[in-house]
């Protein structure tokens, strides 16, 4: 087990877990067996779990510092909640401190050599931000983070990492295991004028079965290069030698704002990223980014 840096997986309230040994781990890349075993279940279940995948410690380091500022930011009036302040679910980006940059958390040499077998070998991570759901009445309707039309095929995978072990009793997020495989903007409704964006139709809802598995905080999304997606993470100037490491050590690059001095993580909006793309042959393909007509008959 300890040889292969595989283990048998099992499963987490509904999503497959896959325990990356510490071998593989100090080695930096995933091995064959374990990529042919993430891949199946990304395909089958659009999530899973990486278990052993970053070091504790670093992880230890960012709640040391998200944690207390999360109560202070979520008093702050201007501050960006996600659908409407009664969520209590604010944006909570991760520092940009340049020791505080962890490899394995912002270039995780498992997950790219994993993603580099889904998506090719030219990466490109153009999203950095996090979200704290604090303690409150009111919900986040069910909901895609992409309201843009977008292939059926995989073109973006959102890598999560937990700060704290989180479930549905303290604000885990809903997911669907399996809901990737059909998912597009016919699905969805626009909200009422309270809440801004996109949920999807009640009666899609009511069909599916929702699942709380054991969830994250941390996101960062990576696509392939040929998107040519807009966005990109403000970093400050004094970490582009770690950031241009990163791409050397594990072939992971960041489309990357750079600026003079700090950049204020706690300022990262998820109204800001910008979902569309740079290549002009994507949208003319718009009408095949859904399913057929037969497997939509229901909506």
């Amino acid at each position: 087990m300890e040889a292969s840096g595989h283990s048998a997986g099992k499963s987490s309230n509904g999503v497959h877990t896959v325990y990356i040994s510490n071998q593989s781990r100090q080695i930096g890349f995933a091995t064959p067996e374990t990529t042919a075993e993430v891949l199946t279940y990304l395909h089958r279940d659009g999530v899973l779990v990486l278990e052993n995948a970053i070091e504790v410690k670093h992880l230890d380091r960012l709640r040391e510092l998200l944690q207390p500022a999360a109560e202070e930011i979520a008093r702050d009036p201007t501050h960006h909640f996600n659908f409407g302040r009664h969520t209590h679910n604010v944006d909570q980006a991760p520092p940009t401190m340049l020791d505080l940059m962890f490899e394995d958390v912002w270039a995780n040499r498992i997950a790219v050599s994993i993603l580099q077998s889904l998506l090719g070998p030219n990466l490109m991570c153009h999203y950095a931000n996090g979200n704290t759901a604090l303690k409150a009445e009111g919900r986040q309707p069910v909901h895609s983070d992409i309201d843009k039309p977008h292939p059926l095929y995989p073109f973006a995978y959102a890598i999560n990492i937990p700060l704290s072990d989180m479930d549905e009793e303290n604000g885990s997020p809903e997911l669907w295991p399996g809901s990737h495989r059909d998912s597009f903007i016919q699905q969805h409704v626009i909200l009422p004028n309270d809440e801004w964006g996109f949920a999807i139709k009640p009666a899609l809802v009511e069909q599916r079965r929702n699942i709380s598995p054991a969830s994250p905080t941390d996101s960062f999304v990576i696509q392939p290069t040929w998107i040519h997606a807009p966005s990109k993470v403000t970093l400050p100037l004094e970490t582009k030698a770690l950031v241009d490491g990163w791409k050397v050590n594990s072939g992971l690059e960041y489309a990357v704002h750079w600026v003079d001095g700090d950049a204020d993580h706690e300022e990262v909006d998820s109204d800001d990223v910008e979902y569309s793309t740079g290549n002009s042959k994507w949208p003319l393909l718009e009408s095949l980014m859904r399913p057929t007509p037969e497997s939509i008959s229901s909506l």
